[in-house]
């Protein structure tokens, strides 16, 4: 079963390898449906916008608002403010960065209880895997070269896990942050667990350009595959093993 519509300024995709009630895909769509009218930063009316213009006080908002804006919280601490949903110089709120990937991951959640194994989420770039494809043991995530969206720079094999990139694939001015502007790194794509604790972590080293890494040692199930400006690869140790570059042999 494959289903595709747009989503929150995207494209989203659910492929389930399984035989599930079809309704089920529909609930997933209508859960991203509400996300977005609830978190939407377009929509004057989310209450995401209406916190910003200070019309809705974070503690009146809906329990998922208000879950969200704790986590987001979080991460701009332990990642020493590289992660934030504070935009320099504006009182509006942005949680994009995590988000996105929270909903898939709660999306999953409904696949799982209505008794899906094997399926993969494609949410504007990122991806939730799960169980295996039909046709193979093991998902092929594609990460696309910043500098060439449509060539594949890396493919991550993936049984249950996520991969979030973060730079200009989609909407690259959702990041900020004082080292944006030197670009010296073009694209991060974080693996791990869950989607959105990885759009999180990739949109943090992507607006802090890869400078430091040590606040990395608090998220040890994630690994990270950078591409700086001349379309050079590195990617951390502990991947090593589910990350392949087309073209030449893996290192």
């Amino acid at each position: 079963m494959r289903s595709t519509a747009g989503v929150m300024g995207t494209v989203f995709t659910v492929r389930v390898d399984d035989e599930i009630d079809p309704e089920v895909v529909d609930d997933v769509f209508a859960w991203w449906a509400g996300v977005e009218d609830r978190f939407s930063t377009f929509k004057p009316n989310s209450q995401i916008s209406r916190i910003g213009r200070g019309e809705l006080a974070p503690q009146d908002a809906d329990r998922d608002v208000r879950h969200v804006l704790a986590l987001c919280e979080e991460f701009e601490e332990t990642t020493g403010g590289r992660f934030s949903i504070r935009r320099p110089g504006s009182p509006s709120i942005d949680p994009s960065g995590y988000v996105k990937g929270w909903s898939v991951d709660e999306a999953a959640l409904l696949l799982q209880t209505a008794g899906a194994e094997n399926f993969a989420i494609y949410a504007g770039g990122d991806v939730l895997c799960c169980g295996a494809p039909a046709d193979d043991e093991t998902w092929q995530v594609g990460v696309r070269l910043p500098q060439a969206p449509d060539s594949i720079g890396a493919i991550v094999s993936v049984n249950r896990g996520a991969v979030a990139s973060s730079g200009t694939y989609e909407r690259g001015d959702h990041i900020w942050g004082p080292a944006v502007a030197e670009a010296s790194v073009t694209g991060v794509s974080v693996v791990g667990p869950a989607l959105g604790v990885a759009d999180a972590l990739a949109t943090a080293l992507f607006s802090d350009q890869v400078r430091t890494l040590e606040w990395l040692d608090t998220y040890p199930e994630y690994g990270f595959i950078i591409f700086d400006a001349d379309s050079h690869l590195r990617w951390s140790a502990n991947i090593d093993s589910h990350v392949e570059v087309p073209g030449r042999s893996a290192g």
